[in-house]
């Protein structure tokens, strides 16, 4: 089984490298585990894999304990941890004058700094080993717990879009992109859906910070299922992102939404549009419509806004005195030319109104897609300015409205 996706632009929706805010992904194994319930686990398990539990665990009474994990620590022995801000209290319960350990999983950082601390000759637990056993115990019947993945984040101060200033600490908004990409990676790695199976519509989002993050340090990022139980195709989500820096958590997102099947999103995201709105191209629509004729030539337009029912260009030397206007594409970035058929057109000052014909389904779907996605609306008084400005003279200082004008 493909346990963990790779780390991509495209898993995280996102279209560049430079995007990607995560690296180092990893499954990670629990810090203590029942005994009744492992024993009960590994007794179906081969030869081989229990070997490889038992060399990864110890046996501490009714638990089993990581073998690089201190299981205990005396009160008094904290000081050697004082360089590294580790709040042990998140982790160890306090009974009289020791620490216990009460977290199911810890941070791949806190885990390496109690074991340099207190068990130095305990080899670590290799990441191989360790996602072999994160399978194993995914897969066994008896194991309910949802899979906690760790996450290493990328944090560039030179980012353009996080640090656009100067900052001391790391900008809260940065840390909710971490959270969402590393939501989206453990969904299409845990939940049995792959990308472009379901569309994740949040509809909750509950950040907390409790201290500055620091530009300075690692972050650890771990993230499961709120509740902590397995979920296989799950129509709800619900995952929570803690962060971890220097051993102490700083920061929590909690998101809530739904899993819908791509059909019924597209169905349901598909926008009827009043015929009345008219709508203003953004950048990613080329300024330039080819304007088809019955001859066969292919007329250029300057494309000034788009409705449900045609296309608005500029009055040219190429389109006066034709009536022979078959049909129009339209260039939209990453998309491409859609074209649609005219049926008729109308003339007023210097701007053409290309009618649209009947359009087939698919057509009326690309069409919407494309206002919904690549246009703007263009609000009644900036079209009634525009209107008025076509009667004036050309060398008008005051031609048009400003927010027409920028079509132009």
């Amino acid at each position: 089984m493909t346990f963990q996706k790779p780390i991509t632009p495209q898993i995280l929706h996102k279209d560049n490298v430079d995007d990607v805010l995560l690296s180092d992904v990893r499954a990670l194994i629990p810090a203590r585990i029942e005994r009744e319930l492992a024993d009960s686990i590994v007794h179906d398990w081969g030869p081989e894999e229990r070997r490889l539990f038992f060399d990864t665990y110890r046996a501490e009474e009714q638990v089993y304990i990581l073998r690089s994990v201190p299981v205990s620590i005396d009160q008094s022995a904290t000081i050697v941890l004082s360089e590294f801000e580790l709040n042990l209290p998140e982790f160890y319960r306090r009974d009289g004058e020791r620490l216990h350990l009460s977290a199911s999983y810890l941070p791949p950082s806190v885990e390496e700094h109690l074991r340099r601390a207190f068990l130095p000759h305990v080899t670590p637990v290799g990441g191989e080993d360790a996602a072999i056993l994160a399978i194993r115990l995914a897969e066994a019947e008896r194991w309910s717990e949802a899979r906690v993945n760790s996450y290493r984040m990328l944090n560039d101060t030179k980012n353009y879009f996080f640090y656009r200033k100067s900052h001391e600490h790391v900008p809260g908004l940065m840390l909710i992109e971490v959270a969402r990409q590393a939501m989206y990676h453990y969904f299409y790695s845990a939940s049995g859906y792959d990308r472009g199976d379901v569309s994740i519509s949040m509809s909750e989002l509950d950040v907390r910070f409790s201290s500055y993050v620091e530009s300075t340090y690692a972050v650890d990022v771990l993230i499961s299922q709120t509740e902590g139980i397995a979920r296989t195709m799950p129509k709800f989500v619900d995952k929570t992102a803690r962060f971890f820096q220097n051993g102490r958590e700083v920061a929590s997102v909690r998101l809530q939404g739904g899993a819908m099947k791509m059909p019924l999103f597209k169905r349901m995201r598909i926008l009827n549009f009043p015929d009345s709105h008219w709508f203003a191209p953004s950048d990613r629509v080329l300024c330039n419509v080819l304007v088809g004729t019955d001859e066969r030539l292919s007329l250029r337009a300057d494309l000034q806004m788009l409705s449900l029912k045609g296309v608005s260009v500029r009055n040219s030397a190429a389109l006066e005195g034709r009536n022979d206007f078959k049909s129009v594409s339209i260039h939209v970035d990453g998309v491409g030319f859609l074209s649609f058929p005219i049926g008729a057109f109308d003339v007023s000052g210097d701007r053409v109104v290309l009618r649209f014909d009947t359009l087939s389904r698919e057509q009326s779907v690309a069409l919407k897609e494309a206002i919904k996605s690549h246009f703007f609306f263009v609000a009644r008084e900036d079209l009634a300015s525009a209107r008025l400005s076509e009667a004036r003279p050309s060398n008008s200082e005051d031609r048009a409205a400003p927010r027409y004008a920028a079509l132009s």
